[in-house]
């Protein structure tokens, strides 16, 4: 334990350029415990929300070379980190990155975080099966943000439920004030704050557009100009969509909900997801949710009730959806309060923070 007021001393290992490192520093102090972010790769500290340490060397890109070999270069500079910082538990985010290396930081009270992606493409590998099972026994829990993201590391991974907490990251609704829908633009605005990897499917969003402008209804899509535009850049020129869609630079957690103000629908067409940060954002600002159908959004949307479902990669379907919501206004309207007092009592930061803070503590009270 530290010496500052009795807290909690929590070292989270992330990349970087990851948000939810930065919440959790948030949230853990909001309780009065110290955390700080040791983040896997190189960052420009000054762009970074809170103050971060560097463990990573600076030529360890594991985006560039897809090898987990690679991190085998961060151990040494992480152990030594470690012993200075003298965490009581380390939190590491991702069992693919963040919470291999917790397992390796020569620490002795280690929880290790499953966020979607590092279980959702690893399902039904034999190797990976060992390495999450081996994480599993050498962390004091197992932390997922969903739970059918705790159910597949049970299913999939052979970890027991009963070594699993289950509590998102959520979002900050207190930062996060709600716009009311009379305040919005009524102006067929769609917004998509999703990365651009392959798992978010911007394919089928752009697909839906383009037969949402064949059918001649108004519709425009902003998407946050994140890195790996160009795929996407290149589908809207080839489907001649430039009048309807466009990009937006990105922005400050701050900006966040004048960004969303700015649109009656937010969109996602996750393939796989854990509890999707993006979409509590939208539905905390009182933003329409027109989502995928996968396990890890049916907790949070109703369709037809607080937002629109539509099936993985149907972009038929998506336009049908779209088209519905921009049309119904007293649907939105409807949905915009409900959304936001879903979030305040089940998805807010510091709330489920807490949840994790609360396993800590009683590891720690067992250890004292």
């Amino acid at each position: 334990m530290t010496d500052k007021g009795g807290g909690v001393r929590i070292a989270i290992l992330s990349h970087g350029v990851s948000p939810f490192g930065f919440a959790y520093v948030r949230g853990f102090r909001a309780a009065g415990h110290e955390a700080r972010v040791f983040s896997l790769t190189s960052v420009d500290e000054e762009a970074c929300p809170e103050p971060v340490t560097v463990v990573g060397p600076g030529d360890f890109r594991p985006w560039e070379v897809p090898s987990r070999w690679q991190y085998m270069k961060v151990i040494r500079p992480l152990r030594r980190a470690m012993r200075d910082y003298e965490p009581d538990v380390v939190f590491g985010l991702y069992l693919s990155s963040g919470g291999m290396m917790a397992c390796l930081s020569g620490m002795p009270h280690v929880v290790v975080s499953a966020r979607g992606s590092d279980v959702n493409l690893r399902v039904g590998r034999r190797l990976w099966r060992w390495v999450y099972g081996w994480q599993a026994r050498r962390s004091i829990f197992v932390h997922a943000v969903s739970e059918p993201l705790a159910e597949k590391l049970q299913r999939a991974f052979g970890i027991s439920r009963d070594r699993i907490v289950v509590a998102p990251t959520g979002v900050d609704t207190k930062r996060l004030s709600y716009v009311e829908p009379a305040s919005r633009p009524h102006a067929a605005r769609v917004i998509c704050t999703r990365a651009h990897k392959p798992v978010y499917d911007q394919g089928t969003i752009l697909r839906a557009l383009n037969r949402l402008k064949a059918r001649d209804v108004m519709c425009h899509v902003t998407f946050v100009d994140h890195s790996e535009t160009e795929r996407t850049k290149a589908m809207v020129r080839e489907m001649d969509l430039g009048d309807r869609a466009d990009f937006r630079s990105p922005y400050t957690y701050d900006e966040l909900p004048d960004v969303l103000a700015q649109a009656d629908v937010y969109i996602s067409a996750s393939k796989s997801d854990g509890t999707s940060l993006s979409l509590l954002e939208a539905m905390s600002t009182g933003t329409f949710p027109v989502v995928s159908d996968i396990p890890a959004n049916r907790p949070w949307v109703t369709h037809g009730e607080t937002g629109l479902l539509f099936p993985v990669g149907d972009d038929a379907a998506l336009a049908d959806c779209l088209e519905r919501a921009l049309a119904d206004d007293a649907l939105r309207a409807r949905a915009a309060p409900l959304n936001r007092q879903l979030v305040c009592e089940r998805g807010d930061l510091y709330n489920e923070a807490g949840k994790v803070l609360a396993a800590f503590e009683q590891h720690m009270e067992r250890k004292r």
